[in-house]
């Protein structure tokens, strides 16, 4: 990802609508659905500048790494402490395992992303379970996914496949961001045809559309426990290893 986007998230992850709900989405996902006990070991690989560690921290165990120095200085920026500055190859606890492990938004950034994910088993406790995000369908590839680095977006088809290469079993998968998926479907395929040659999908709204936004999106926090959504713009899955 290009450094000068970690400073904009900073700024932003308190603000936003997409960073405020997805965050409410995660954090009650792992304390209501896969109900993990307080003072439980959490990892979040790729944990950026640290929103969702810092969420975390209060009721958890919880360490963080990735490979961007600047990301590791901003999530101390904020607060958030044992972040580290490695790839999984490198972390520098190699016999701690940990009963819950977050790959959110991180595996579609790597070329190998079984590889990826094989690591991360080797560092889960027996009978843990990670936690992974990930962009969906590739016909909503935007100037978003090539500032971001990204190298493929899924689908949750095409993600379980992933999963079993990694020796990895699904135990629950669904889309989600659904409530504004046409809205979003129709900006990026303007974009398309558009000379604009930015990233304006985390432009900062106005204070009324923000708060609408947020309010949306953070609506399936309480769909999606009961629900698998058939799509959206993410996919949220439950993984463990197999057998």
């Amino acid at each position: 990802m290009d450094e000068r986007l970690y400073e904009e998230f900073f700024e932003l992850e308190d603000r936003h609508w997409w960073f405020i709900a997805r965050r409410s989405i995660i954090g009650k996902w792992i304390r209501d659905e896969l109900r993990l006990p307080p003072g439980s070991s959490v990892l979040d690989v790729g944990c950026g500048t640290g929103g969702i560690l810092a969420d975390l921290s209060s009721e958890y165990q919880t360490c963080g790494t990735d490979t961007s120095p600047k990301a590791i200085e901003l999530a101390q920026r904020r607060g958030v402490a044992n972040v580290h500055c490695c790839t999984l190859a490198t972390f520098p606890f190699p016999d701690r395992r940990f009963d819950l492990i977050t790959l959110l938004d991180v595996i579609e950034h790597v070329d190998d992303d079984v590889g990826l994910l094989t690591s991360a088993l080797h560092l889960l406790r027996e009978n843990g379970k990670i936690l992974v995000t990930v962009p969906a369908y590739q016909f909503l590839w935007s100037r978003h996914d090539d500032l971001n680095h990204h190298r493929r977006r899924y689908t949750l088809g095409g993600l379980r496949r992933t999963m079993k290469q990694a020796g990895l079993h699904v135990e629950r998968g669904t889309y989600f961001n659904t409530l504004l998926f046409l809205p979003a479907l129709v900006q990026r395929l303007a974009s398309r045809f558009s000379n604009i040659n930015q990233d304006s999908l985390l432009d900062l709204p106005s204070a009324p559309l923000n708060s609408f936004l947020k309010s949306v999106f953070r609506l399936e926090q309480y769909i999606i426990p009961s629900v698998s959504l058939p799509f959206g713009l993410s996919i949220l899955a439950v993984v463990q290893k197999e057998g």
